[in-house]
């Protein structure tokens, strides 16, 4: 009798070893179904194996799903970057936008019409949160860290002859030509050029940010000045949009 029950035992050990558990229902679809809500008072480990504990994670990571059949894992939320700036997102994450916003700490002046010059005296940088751009008091460049498109905002004011077509704008250094720019006729000795576009940009080119005096020498000038008093009117920025 006891052999006979040590049988029966041993032929039942698989079936409670591989059967499904449910909780609040009787049909239940996976090891453990709870038809109801679960309360964790601990740590939640997922995945290892049957000799192996799982992962808790680490403080502010959320669980993310790989699918199924393969256990989810801890992620840090959204791969959220540690940087200033604006966040984007691109291709499915996110990044900090690239920025660069510089001013002028002085007048440039450039008599080399109509060559196109990098403009001077850009040296106050509101943001370079990648490190990428360089100005000196006679010129200046940068680059961008990846292929993208690119918000551009120039605000400058130009002193120079009435009658002619000064230009300013980004110069792209590595093919020797505009890639925005904004070029009117001046009216008086003293007209404020704006231009607001998006481009495409390369990270394997290197820019700049030029003026063309045209057929007369140009200054541009870093502070506005009137009755109303004195600040920095001319500013250039660029910043990645995707």
């Amino acid at each position: 009798m006891k052999h006979n029950l040590l049988l029966i035992g041993l032929l039942m050990f698989p079936l409670t070893v591989f059967a499904q558990v449910g909780i609040n229902t009787s049909t239940p679809q996976k090891t453990l179904h709870v038809n109801g809500s679960l309360q964790v008072t601990n740590e939640l480990n997922v995945g290892g194996n049957a000799s192996t504990a799982g992962n808790a994670g680490t403080a502010g990571q959320v669980l993310k799903s790989n699918g199924p059949g393969v256990a989810p894992t801890w992620q840090t939320i959204a791969g959220v970057p540690n940087a200033t700036g604006t966040v984007i997102a691109v291709n499915g994450q996110f990044v900090v936008a690239q920025e660069i916003s510089v001013q002028m700490t002085a007048d440039f002046v450039s008599s080399s019409a109509p060559n196109a010059v990098a403009i001077g005296n850009l040296t106050n940088e509101i943001i370079d949160n990648e490190n990428l751009f360089a100005g000196t008091a006679t010129t200046n460049s940068f680059k961008v860290s990846s292929d993208g498109t690119y918000a551009v905002t120039i605000n400058a004011q130009l002193s120079t002859a009435t009658g002619t077509v000064p230009v300013v704008g980004i110069w792209d250094d590595t093919n020797n030509s505009w890639v925005a720019r904004v070029n009117d006729t001046v009216a008086s000795t003293l007209q404020t050029y704006t231009l607001i576009t998006s481009i495409p940009m390369l990270a394997a080119n290197t820019y700049s940010f030029r003026v063309a005096p045209n057929s007369a020498s140009v200054t541009v000038r870093a502070f506005s000045s009137g009755s109303t008093g004195t600040g920095p009117i001319t500013q250039m920025s660029v910043k990645r949009l995707k």
